[in-house]
């Protein structure tokens, strides 16, 4: 029966609303066994972790006029993969050379130069300078990372083809461990992890490894020498394992990488910050939370998946009962008359004989139409042949077809005017009297008389307009016959479609009473009352204990971490106050890894700092954890530093001697060792023994 287990029960039969759970200690062991959630704790004792030795070494590819390549023999760069990256533009290698020849089509030429770089590294304040840029510092703190982690990702991309082997020694605890790796374009081919005798001389083989299974070899030799535990930290209802990786990065501080107190990444702040000030019960927390986490995710996930699944049985209820009302609202829109087949079938037939005839009483009015049209044209003819024999015997009654200009008497003009009016107003042009038409028609007419009671023969025009007559008579006659039997068709039509939509209503309502057959089903085996869907997979009990597992931890911790964090503020603030950042007071730092503190006296943030004062803040931060977890003997952190670049942000080299200073002073309070690059090399060359620092002055290189 554990302490854990016995104030779990308690925190179980307190909770309010009908939710009080009584159990005993003895089944929450058991359900915190099957969690796998610890029931005790374990205290959290510094391991130191120092590099003792590194060396790499390979091959340089340089330009033919760099000072480092005289007495080497040049060659064509052939590789197309070395090829192409050497053509970049702008690309620059750490050495500071230029990549990027005139023209890339041309021969591209190199100097392979060999080069190796070994270093040891002192217990304390270390650093790397030169007085230029691109000069090697980042390298080697890459190199010590890379063989710490296994993981190459801060390498530029000549360096990846420049380093071929790597050998750095680290002294864990008491034990010293080399690992050692050959590899080609940043990917190691082979490598082994190795124990050192006091002599120097290698001892057994802990891990051998190559690049895929190098992180996991790092993680497996270190984790259990250094008495760290992994943690979990659940994201999204996921658990996410956090292993030996995401402790080093918060071994490293550089510029670009300040968003978050401790460490890399913003999320795991927590944690790491818990892990480093080792109170006891801070893994079980970890684990506790993550747990929890899950459990609750899965259990909402699972809730809602039942809900959703109770709310589509309502819904198919509602919509059953709605295709029912739906059914019988069509079967009351069908006419209730039922058809008379007979009648339909005699009426179809009516209407198609009808349209029969009707085609051919269209044709015949067509013929006939196209006869009188014939008439048409021959009376028109016929008229027009009579007006010109009348126009003929004008001009033979004047003159005999003779046209006089003067009257024969008076010699009187006949006027143009008076020519033109003889056949309009029937006056002769000379003496303008009347003409008598009549008389010449009479004497021009042929006239046969056959008797008294026979007629004489008719004109032709008067027979063409008789014939025209008798054939309109017959197309009236058809278009009456026409009209007559298209209104009997149409009603035979309408009579017969009358039927045939009766037909297919009733047609209709046969399929639309399979359907409300149907429907009605489908309702009455949904109309009984819908119960709700229980498909939770976790168990509500194992819920209960692991959330009441996480408050009561996370009060143990709280409470044991407050005063600690006290002091901890106080060292991060003294220390901020020792790099030159004279103007931030007041810094508290939270169990949740958030600081507050005061800028020029008013109220701010980290967020709210600097790059610059970022940078020197946590710095600060990490060197507290450090110097207190050494000092209460609880911390979990090895004492390991990495100062990548500080002088880069905002900090003149007044403040980076005062920040080496005070290093150099923590370093002496708390065993721990610190490396910094920077530019700035004159701090270095002015507060450090010389056996602990590496400078390349003017421009020279680091290697």
């Amino acid at each position: 029966m554990s302490a854990l287990a016995e104030e779990i029960v308690k925190v179980l039969g307190r909770r309010q609303k009908g939710r009080a759970l009584v159990l005993i200690p003895a089944d929450v062991d058991t359900i915190l066994a099957t969690l796998g959630i610890p029931a005790s704790a374990s205290k959290g004792v510094p391991v130191s972790l120092r590099a003792t030795r590194v060396l790499f070494s390979g091959t340089k590819r340089l330009a033919p006029d760099h000072p480092d390549a005289q007495g080497f023999e040049p060659e064509v760069v052939e590789d197309e993969e070395v090829h192409d990256a050497l053509t970049v533009v702008g690309e620059r290698n750490e050495a500071g050379q230029s990549l990027d020849p005139e023209a890339t089509d041309e021969e591209i030429i190199r100097v392979p130069v060999p080069f190796e770089f070994e270093w040891e590294p002192q217990p304390g304040v270390n650093g790397v300078g030169s007085g230029r840029n691109l000069r090697g510092k980042s390298t080697v703190m890459n190199v010590l990372l890379w063989s710490l982690t296994g993981r190459f990702s801060e390498f530029s991309p000549d360096i990846r083809r420049w380093i071929e082997h790597v050998e750095v020694d680290w002294k864990v605890g008491e034990e010293e461990l080399r690992v050692s790796f050959d590899a080609e374009r940043g990917v190691v081919a082979r490598g082994t992890v190795i124990s050192v005798n006091s002599d120097g001389t290698e001892g057994t083989a802990l891990a051998a490894f190559d690049d895929d299974s190098f992180a996991d070899a790092m993680n497996s030799v270190m984790m259990n020498r250094l008495r760290l535990e992994a943690f979990t930290v659940s994201q999204a209802g996921t658990p996410a394992t956090h292993k030996w990786a995401s402790y080093v990065n918060a071994f490293w501080v550089r510029p670009k990488y300040l968003k978050s107190i401790i460490g890399k990444e913003s999320t795991l702040s927590i944690r790491l910050m818990q892990m480093f000030i080792g109170t006891d019960w801070v893994p079980v927390l970890a684990t506790a939370s993550t747990v929890a986490g899950t459990l609750a995710a899965e259990h909402k996930s699972a809730t809602d998946k039942a809900m959703v699944a109770t709310d589509a049985v309502e819904l198919s209820r509602v919509a059953a009962q709605k295709s029912v009302d739906e059914v019988k609202v069509k079967i009351a829109a069908l006419p209730s008359d039922t058809p008379d087949i007979a009648n339909m079938r005699q009426s179809s037939v009516k209407a198609s004989n009808l349209s029969r005839e009707i085609h051919t009483l269209d044709s015949e009015l067509i013929a006939r139409a196209m006869s009188a049209e014939t008439v048409r044209q021959q009376l028109k003819a016929a008229k027009a042949r009579d007006h010109t024999e009348f126009e003929h015997a004008l001009l033979t009654k004047f003159f005999h077809q003779m046209e006089p200009t003067v009257c024969p008497r008076c010699t009187a003009q006949v006027t143009p005017e008076r020519r033109a009016a003889e056949p309009e107003e029937h006056k002769c042009s000379v003496c303008t009297n009347d003409l008598n038409l009549d008389s010449l028609d009479t004497a021009n007419s042929v006239t046969d008389y056959q008797g008294d009671d026979e007629p004489g023969p008719r004109s032709e025009v008067e027979a063409l307009e008789e014939a025209l007559a008798n054939v309109e008579v017959v197309m009236a006659g058809l278009r009456d016959q026409i009209d007559t039997k298209t209104k009997e068709r149409d009603v035979a039509f309408t009579e017969s479609e009358a039927a045939a939509d009766l037909a297919k209503a009733a047609e209709e309502r046969r399929t639309l009473d399979l359907a409300l057959a149907r429907a009605e089903g489908a309702a009455e085996a949904l109309a009984q009352p819908v119960t709700p869907i229980d498909a939770n997979p976790v168990e509500p009990l194992h819920l209960a204990v692991a959330q009441a597992a996480e408050k009561v931890l996370a009060q143990w911790v709280k409470n044991s971490q407050d005063p600690l964090l006290l002091k901890i503020s106080s060292d991060i603030e003294r220390l901020t106050i020792g790099f030159g950042g004279d103007s931030l007071s007041h810094i508290k730092l939270d169990g949740a890894a958030n600081m507050s503190l005061r800028k020029g006296g008013d109220p701010a943030k980290y967020g709210d700092l600097t790059e610059g004062e970022k940078l020197r803040v946590k710095i600060a931060t990490v060197i507290a954890l450090i110097k207190h977890g050494y000092a209460e003997n609880i911390g979990r952190h090895p004492g390991l530093l990495l100062l990548d670049s500080p002088s880069s942000e905002e900090m003149p080299e007044e403040d980076l001697a005062t920040m080496v200073e005070a290093l150099i002073a923590v370093a002496e309070e708390a065993p721990m060792q610190i490396v910094v690059a920077t530019r700035n090399s004159g701090p270095l060359m002015d507060l450090l023994p010389e056996r602990n620092r590496i400078i390349a002055e003017g421009d020279d290189y680091v290697w």
